[in-house]
């Protein structure tokens, strides 16, 4: 692909603008991912001084390895009437300076439980219509902490954008009597936007990605929620962490993920959606919401391929 292509979202009435002749090459970003590192991390077990903890992973040396404490600096809180609700942080490991993608699977698989218990929690709690898990890896993606950490926000609307995409979801299976998110897989599968695939998990760069090497993990089965995947579903996730973050990783670029689960009772496809941000919006996106994405999905899905030789790597 050598010409600028607008494209629509598979069901969404979402469009970008697919600009390969504006892109850098993903060296070219690493300098602008890094931020602030100061002297004391709070993160850290040591420095750990009054925490409320929500949940712990003592793994299996009875020392916590994962654990949920609520936000010091929340912007949310259940005794705020103007601002109800709840934020937590996940910190994925006692250890500073790893990255999820430094974790074995097994270690991921124990992060994906602990979202599973704080989405469950957390989604139980009086006025509660939201929860949504995420991370912010790398300056540029919004992270204030280089100790590698998730957070969960319960809130008491639904945001607009989520609600949109539920009712484009049902709009979807009403007309097509199928699920969008079923129907990707099957459209994808041959094409040249695949990145990875197992007998659980289908990951591929979208077809109008929104972001520069975006990615999207989809279950080969059809489920609702983040609490429904099996573990073997679990450790594909973590597999395909290994490879799309560890690219990312690789060439120091930013990344946001977030999950996305049912909203209420209604059917849905749970998935998890990687964002990277090598690149910073500027009067197009803002005024229109329209994307310029300099990186076309072909090409990141190349990027992704040729870093991991999955059959050939024992860490799988």
């Amino acid at each position: 692909m050598s010409k600028p292509e607008i494209r629509k979202d598979y069901f969404k009435d979402d469009y970008v603008i697919i600009a390969p002749n504006r892109a850098k090459r993903p060296f070219e970003v690493k300098a602008a991912t890094t931020i602030e590192t100061g002297k004391i991390c709070h993160f850290c077990p040591e420095n750990f001084h009054g925490e409320t903890i929500t949940y712990q992973d003592n793994g299996y040396n009875g020392e916590w390895e994962i654990v949920s404490v609520i936000n010091k600096f929340a912007a949310l809180t259940p005794t705020n009437v103007s601002a109800y609700g709840q934020t937590e942080v996940i910190i994925e490991t006692r250890r500073h300076g790893m990255d999820i993608n430094d974790f074995s699977i097994d270690h991921i698989v124990r992060v994906i439980n602990a979202y599973i218990d704080r989405y469950t929690a957390l989604k139980s709690m009086d006025g509660i219509k939201h929860v949504i898990i995420f991370k912010n890896e790398g300056g540029k993606a919004g992270a204030s902490v280089t100790h590698t950490h998730s957070q969960v926000y319960a809130l008491p609307i639904l945001p607009i954008k989520i609600e949109n995409e539920a009712r484009a979801f049902g709009k979807y299976r009403l007309e097509h009597t199928t699920c969008p998110y079923c129907d990707i897989i099957a459209l994808e599968s041959e094409r040249p936007r695949v990145i990875w695939q197992d007998e659980n998990l289908f990951v591929l760069s979208p077809y109008a990605s929104d972001s520069p090497y975006g990615a999207w993990l989809i279950p080969k089965r059809h489920i609702r929620l983040i609490s429904e995947l099996t573990h073997s579903e679990k450790e594909s996730i973590g597999k395909a962490m290994r490879i799309v973050l560890g690219t990312l990783d690789k060439y120091g670029i930013a990344y946001n993920y977030f999950i996305e689960n049912a909203v209420y009772d209604e059917d849905y496809h749970m998935h998890i959606k990687i964002a990277p941000r090598p690149n910073t919006w500027a009067g197009l996106e803002l005024g229109t919401g329209v994307i310029i994405n300099p990186i076309s999905p072909e090409y990141a899905a190349r990027i992704y391929r040729d870093h991991v030789l999955i059959r050939d790597d024992p860490r799988f």
